[in-house]
């Protein structure tokens, strides 16, 4: 729910379809491909623990991030190898792309947004987003996060939390309204943060633990004295 149902990448990705129908067809064989796409991961995972126990892997070490690098490059035949590598970078351009449009995109309609703005200007600003994200990501690349499939899956789990508490905020909560929908995010994204440091929690619990805190920190603002329910913005893009 929460990957496919509030994350801007997915969600930009669907709106392009012709019509609804389109997309929720997008959406159902979209989670197919992403089974069949883990499958194979898990699978390769396995075939490769059982070569590493037979065959030295040089430049592998004891680090399981460099098993499949030193596969590649060392025991892949020559041709293979560079559409291996071809196909590698390929991906890593399109999700990061994809990434910083939608960072950007979200900066610029949802932090940034100047009624009347021309559209020229408006490019301008959402293509120096692009490069501020670029360069965000980027330092964020630099830190150790430990091993990496981990890291990425920890990091998804301690922000969509946050997204998805809001989405079902503003879905079943009628007295809902934005200033509770930012409080209860930032309430989420930092409680799963100090989950993160603090406990021995495993990472796959994040996203439930995250979307109940919330949640219910976000009703809870949306009661106190303020913006009245209904008022706009609450509804999330992504």
């Amino acid at each position: 729910m929460a990957s496919h149902g509030t994350d801007q990448t997915m969600v930009q990705r669907l709106l392009s379809a012709r019509n609804e129908r389109d997309s929720k067809k997008a959406l159902l064989v979209s989670g197919v491909v992403i089974l069949f796409q883990f499958t194979l991961f898990l699978v390769i995972g396995v075939m490769l623990y059982v070569f590493a126990q037979h065959v030295s892997l040089t430049g592998a070490g004891s680090d399981p991030d460099k098993i499949y690098p030193a596969f590649i490059v060392h025991h892949m035949p020559v041709g293979l190898t560079g559409i291996t590598l071809a196909s590698i970078f390929a991906i890593a351009m399109s999700n990061a792309s994809g990434s910083l449009n939608s960072l950007a995109s979200s900066s610029i309609m949802d932090l940034s947004v100047r009624r009347g703005e021309i559209a020229a200007k408006s490019l301008l600003r959402s293509r120096r987003m692009t490069v501020i994200w670029g360069i965000v990501l980027g330092l964020l690349g630099l830190v150790k996060w430990g091993p990496v499939l981990v890291a990425g899956l920890t990091i998804a789990s301690i922000t969509y939390g946050g997204l998805l508490g809001v989405f079902l905020l503003g879905t079943w909560n009628k007295n809902a309204n934005e200033r509770g929908a930012l409080v209860g995010f930032v309430a989420g994204i930092a409680t799963m943060i100090l989950v993160k440091i603090e406990t021995p929690l495993a990472w796959t619990w994040y996203v439930l633990v995250g979307t109940l805190v919330t949640f219910a920190i976000g009703s809870i603002a949306s009661t106190m004295k303020g913006d009245q329910p209904g008022q706009p913005d609450i509804a999330v893009r992504g």
